[in-house]
């Protein structure tokens, strides 16, 4: 498959036909946060037409646990703590200070598709894909709607693949490893 321009089409695609529903998503980010023992956990502020994250980060905090959430900082991404203020296209970013990636025991990425082979299919940016290059051993799954698991998507040498993916009704988890 063709990378850059059937990324884009597929993109495309992918944001006119995503569902509305994020039932069940809540519960299962939980389930692997907890499977998972996590403590700091890097999240991010969903749009509406992505899986909902809002209760997700909501019990994140409740529990005392640290919430990192990204924030556009020129071409990069860097996370950090609330308080949220409107920020880069229009979503919310934390003002304070900025957090090492590398502490989070989790980190939940965007994504519009993921494929069986960890193969994740953002937004086109490459935000994620920069802020993740240093990073290894820490579980990274993509969240995404349930018809947005894919047996293979096209993928470029600078993809960072992901540890596995969460649904609405399950949490996948990947053969690749992104744990490199």
């Amino acid at each position: 498959m063709e990378t850059s321009s059937g990324k884009q089409g597929l993109r495309r695609q992918i944001q006119a036909q995503r569902p509305q529903s994020s039932q069940g998503l809540t519960s299962n980010l939980v389930r692997l946060a907890l499977e998972l023992n996590a403590q700091t956990i890097a999240s991010y502020v969903s749009d509406p037409k992505e899986p909902d994250t809002s209760d997700f980060n909501s019990w994140v905090e409740s529990l005392g646990k640290r919430l990192l959430l990204p924030r556009v900082s020129g071409e990069d991404l860097e996370f950090a703590q609330g308080p949220l203020t409107p920020g880069s296209f229009g979503l919310l970013e934390p003002t304070s200070e900025a957090a090492l990636l590398g502490e989070a025991d989790l980190i939940l990425l965007p994504a519009l598709a993921v494929d069986k082979a960890g193969v994740r299919l953002g937004k086109g940016k490459g935000f994620y894909d920069r802020a993740l290059r240093a990073i290894a051993g820490i579980p990274l799954y993509a969240v995404v709607f349930d018809s947005e698991i894919y047996d293979q998507l096209p993928s470029e040498p600078h993809d960072r693949k992901v540890t596995g993916a969460i649904t609405p009704t399950a949490i996948h988890h990947f053969k690749a490893s992104a744990f490199g």
